[in-house]
């Protein structure tokens, strides 16, 4: 049994409990212990990462093989899984710094978020249905929780918005996991490796993972979402709770079940034209977290890109290496303009401009993030960015016609000039042009150190490309 993976796991969660204690006393005490947890739970990856391939665990054994275990290890989700503990460890020091010194911030935001935290990591290791339900639901709730952190009225009812929608695609979903539970007789996915993908349960699969993924047409809960919710919460939601629909997506229809080629190009086509339309949008909007927000809908469609082509090994590994790339600049992101909308109190590019002077460690994170979601080079998001786009074209196997995958990898490409379009418009809005700064403005240089610490992660990460790469794809 492979009581570190357990450990891993379970930390967050005992966390998250100890957190509600002292933290009604002593603010010290809840920083110490949320800080502490994160950091114990990088430790228990490392150890996972340095020992080499070890078993799993099982908790207990209903239906199916019993030899199986419910939660394991493999290099795609280690990697995965040390990219959003990176994450949480610079959000925590963030909300340290975030939240106005005066007015506590309520111990349940802190006690939340490592719940998260937890479920994440319990999602990305396990193999059991029962287990993904159950982790995707704690996720679903944490979610709603802290996006309706501020309790006002409105942002109350965009937190109801953001259940209602998540919480129908779950219902979906479980109907599609009870229907291959039937089909069966088995929760563990280890009993359904190599299978064919029932339609009608992938189709109700794929609905709870699209809602959760905010692809059109089930992402209207995401672009208000991030304006309700704190900025810490939002680099979360963005960075790594979007991301949860994708590592199903990958444990379903990659890691376990077979698919059609019809099933395969029916998804890039509606992730493609999912991509183009929040793209669009991103390129009119003016509130600085609503385009980021509809940056997250369009690049998710990358990722997906990468995860469909299963038969080409650039493409799924670019995927897994976007959504780690996606993950960290998109709370460098996220973290940066957030201190933007602290400092300022304005999200509308139009009203804030020329902050390079003021902000300048700010000014350099927030641009190698920016320039990483590109996808320009040396920065880890043009590497995994070009991986898909070279799987798409080379899917001969699911698309025979020459025709039609130059015309996705047209898609993707067009989508990448859209992404530079509205990703330069938000960056030289805010930092290079635009209205003069207010007087009296000072940078936080605590925040945006760690917005600066997150976005040099990006660089690291190409300066390791080849060994990570050669990682995944070894053991992936």
């Amino acid at each position: 049994m492979n009581v570190v993976l357990l450990l891993l796991i379970a930390v967050p969660f005992i966390g998250g409990l100890l957190v509600i204690f002292p933290g009604r006393f002593l603010r010290m005490l809840r920083w110490i212990f949320s800080l502490l947890t994160v950091l114990g739970t990088a430790l228990l990856l490392t150890i996972n990462f340095v020992g080499g391939t070890k078993p799993g665990f099982s908790l207990w054994h209903v239906m199916g093989s019993a030899n199986l275990q419910q939660f394991s290890v493999s290099p795609i989700t280690l990697v995965i899984g040390a990219a959003f503990v990176l994450l949480w460890l610079i959000v925590i020091l963030y909300s340290f710094g975030y939240f106005p010194k005066g007015g506590e911030a309520d111990t349940e935001y802190y006690s939340l978020t490592l719940f998260m935290l937890g479920s994440t990591l319990g999602l990305l290791f396990a193999n059991d249905l029962i287990f993904l339900y159950l982790f995707w639901e704690i996720a679903a709730i944490t979610t709603w929780r802290l996006v309706g952190f501020e309790r006002t009225q409105k942002v109350i009812s965009i937190a109801t918005k953001t259940i209602i929608i998540t919480f129908f695609g779950s219902a979906l979903m479980l109907v599609g996991f009870a229907i291959l539970i039937t089909n069966f007789g088995s929760f563990n996915l280890g009993d359904m490796i190599s299978s064919q993908m029932p339609v009608l349960a992938g189709v109700f699969i794929l609905a709870g993972i699209f809602a959760k993924s905010a692809v059109i047409p089930l992402y209207i809960w995401l672009p208000d979402a991030h304006p309700a919710a704190p900025s810490p919460m939002s680099a979360l939601l963005s960075g790594v709770i979007v991301k949860i629909g994708l590592i199903v997506y990958l444990k379903m229809f990659v890691q376990t079940f077979s698919v059609t080629p019809g099933w395969n190009i029916a998804i890039l086509v509606m992730v493609i034209v999912s991509s183009l339309v929040a793209g669009g949008i991103a390129l009119i909007e003016k509130d600085c977290k609503r385009i980021l927000a509809y940056s997250t809908i369009s690049q998710v469609a990358f990722i997906f890109g990468g995860l469909v082509v299963v038969t080409q090994i650039a493409g799924s590994v670019g995927g897994v290496l976007y959504l780690v790339a996606h993950c960290l600049a998109k709370g460098a992101l996220f973290l940066g303009y957030g201190v933007v909308v602290k400092e300022t109190g304005k999200r509308n590019i139009k009203e804030v401009g020329r902050l390079v002077a003021r902000f300048p460690l700010l000014f350099v994170g927030v641009m190698i993030a920016t320039l990483s979601i590109i996808g320009l080079p040396p920065f880890l998001g043009f590497f995994a960015k070009i991986d898909v786009i070279f799987g798409v074209l080379g899917l001969v196997d699911v698309v025979p016609q020459p025709t039609y995958r130059i015309l996705l990898g047209f898609g993707f490409i067009l989508s990448s000039v859209l992404t530079l379009l509205y990703m330069l418009r938000l960056f030289s809005s805010v930092f290079l042009t635009g209205e003069k700064p207010q007087e009296g403005l000072k940078e936080p240089i605590y925040l945006s150190v760690l917005v600066l610490l997150l976005s040099l992660s990006l660089i690291g990460g190409s300066v390791a490309l080849k060994p990570l790469v050669a990682y995944l794809a070894g053991g992936g």
